[in-house]
């Protein structure tokens, strides 16, 4: 029996490879004949709800042209993310045959979709069997949304797979006893997927440091129940969490530090030159200070983190016409408290039903409708997941699935106020969901698995240790200035700086660029020591995006603020705010 679901595996694999092939031809010869010109361009980029494709085919096919000249270092150290110089491989090599095109991206793809399914099935044959493996890994290969954006020029089927496979290794330490190869093993394969989540999508960063404190959790409970030390089983997950709370603030943001010169004798740029194309809206706000207490400074500044994170999706989806709740704002950790359970509905229902009928503006009436029937199976699969629950209430793996999907879920719901992107980024957590789904469903009741005491609560403890613990772990990395910094100005607004000027208010002219030819990326923090001498209060400051877009302040009282912090704010159009404090 175990041999004939094997094959049946492996033939699946085979044919979701095929499917994915055959339907990666079709879009491309779509595009090329134009079927539907508005929703599909000439090259299979559906610009709908993969816009973001555009930007990654132009990274691309500049680091094709690289490799066509040989310059492979110029490849590999270029400013690029991780799935635009893979991509650029086979654009570089099929591009004569199919330009630049999703088919030629086609290999990257369909690597990354067959490993999805074969770590679909990994995960359900490790919690349900063999069996429940089979089922989910044939209901992800055929999701259809799933399926549409796996042929797009997107990050997400490598994220995805990175965070599948972190998963995995941590699901077998909870399921297994590891011997110390394979402690050894998994641990350093959980390091490199480390290291590669963090390349693709640093701001997912956080959900490592939860998967790596849920297992020893779980780690804990599963040796008082066995009775007996584990320590091998330990090892792996201690890896991961240290090497997470090690490389993610080296990863995510930077500290400049930078000396505003005294009486400049450059006058710079003229303060009197704008060009209204390309000055973006600016607004002041004073923030008051916090309490004197550090766990509260950092609660706040985390709730504001968010804040500002959300403001810039509202921003850029601005008229999607599909947001919720986008003028919420976070200030301190009582008013994430409060959100949360407006959060995990949004996460764990929205598109909501009177949303399914309503006409789309960036997917059209029947992308809308494909997004209800998908959302209707979803909710099945939850009545499922609990089934799961309910039905082997003592099984560890299970919890621990269920833990991450409504943690990741509600997580999201804080950031992303729009539906359509919640939508996107849920995948990883659907994928989830399918597995302790099948388990559910299955006649049989899975044999696998460690066992956990059974309660109702179990979940919900874990969930709420999991939201106590966040704030703090936010504060990983926080630049500690040294005392000789007069002001902190941090970039939050989602893109980087190539100039930031900073002059007297008296001074006609911006003076030098302070950053010097480096540049401000989003989460970087700019610490700025000013000459003893200077005795200026008002300041006006200007900053540079790489894209072209510029921003000014005029008059700011600098001598009262220890700290700004710029981050975007969707008010009748997107505004560029800088909070002082």
């Amino acid at each position: 029996m175990s041999s004939r679901i094997n094959l049946t595996c492996h033939r699946l694999i085979i044919a979701a490879a095929v499917l994915h092939l055959f339907l990666a031809i079709a879009l491309f010869i779509a595009g090329r004949a134009g079927v539907a010109p508005s929703l599909i361009d000439r090259d299979g980029i559906m610009g709908s709800f993969a816009f973001d494709g555009y930007k990654y085919q132009r990274g691309a096919i500049e680091l094709a042209e690289l490799l066509r000249s040989g310059w492979v270092t110029a490849w590999a150290t270029a400013a690029q993310p991780v799935h635009v110089k893979i991509i650029a491989v086979p654009f570089a090599l099929l591009s004569p045959l199919f330009g630049y095109s999703t088919l030629s991206a086609e290999p990257y793809n369909l690597v990354c979709y067959v490993a999805i399914i074969g770590l679909v099935f990994a995960l359900g044959r490790e919690v349900g069997g063999q069996r429940t493996g089979v089922t989910a890994a044939a209901l992800v290969a055929l999701w259809p949304t799933f399926l549409l954006h796996t042929m797009q020029l997107l990050k997400d089927p490598l994220f995805i797979t990175a965070v599948l496979a972190f998963l995995f290794c941590a699901i077998t330490s909870l399921n297994r006893i590891y011997q110390p190869i394979a402690s050894a093993g998994v641990s350093i394969l959980g390091i490199l997927l480390v290291l590669l989540l963090i390349q693709v999508r640093v701001s997912f960063a956080l959900l490592l440091i939860v998967v790596a404190l849920l297992t020893l959790m779980l780690l804990v409970i599963r040796q008082a129940r066995e009775r007996r030390l584990l320590v091998w089983n330990m090892v792996p997950a201690l890896t991961l969490l240290l090497a997470a709370v090690v490389l993610i603030p080296f990863y995510s943001h930077a500290s400049i530090l930078r000396v505003k010169r005294y009486e400049f004798d450059q006058a710079g740029p003229l303060k009197s030159v704008t060009d209204p194309a390309t000055q973006v809206p600016t607004l002041v706000r004073w923030i008051a200070t916090p309490e004197p207490n550090r766990t509260n400074t950092r609660g706040a500044k985390f709730a504001r983190r968010i804040s500002s994170m959300r403001s810039r999706f509202a921003a850029a989806y601005s008229e999607s016409g599909s947001l919720l709740d986008a003028n919420t704002g976070f200030r301190n950790v009582s008013d994430l408290i409060r959100y949360v359970p407006r959060a995990m509905e949004i996460g764990l229902w929205a598109p909501f039903p009177y949303m399914w009928i309503s006409p789309g503006r960036r997917v059209g009436n029947l992308g809308k409708l494909l997004s209800g029937i998908e959302t209707l199976s979803i909710y099945f699969l939850q009545a499922l997941a609990i089934l799961a629950i309910v039905r082997e209430p003592r099984q560890l793996a299970l919890w621990f699935m269920l833990v991450i999907v409504v943690f990741g879920v509600t997580a999201l719901a804080f950031v992303v106020p729009n539906v359509g992107a919640i939508y996107r980024f849920r995948y990883v957590f659907w994928i989830l969901l399918v597995v302790v789904a099948v388990t559910g469903a299955s006649p049989q009741k899975s044999t696998k698995g460690t066992k956990i005491s059974g309660s109702p609560f179990v979940l919900f403890v874990l969930f709420g240790l999991l939201l106590a613990v966040v704030p703090g772990c936010s504060s990983l990395g926080q630049p500690s200035h040294v005392n000789d910094v007069n002001l902190a100005l941090n970039n939050w607004t989602g893109t980087a700086f190539r100039r930031l000027y900073l002059s007297p208010s008296s001074a006609t002219g911006w003076e030098e660029n302070v950053l010097a030819g480096s540049e401000l990326k989003d989460g970087d923090t700019l610490d700025l020591q000013f000459d003893p001498k200077e005795k200026n209060v008002e300041w006006d400051l200007r900053v540079e995006g790489v894209d072209g877009h510029y921003a000014e302040w005029k008059n700011l009282k600098l001598s009262e603020a220890s700290e700004v912090t710029l981050v975007i704010q969707s008010l009748q159009v997107p505004t560029v705010v800088a909070e002082l404090e």
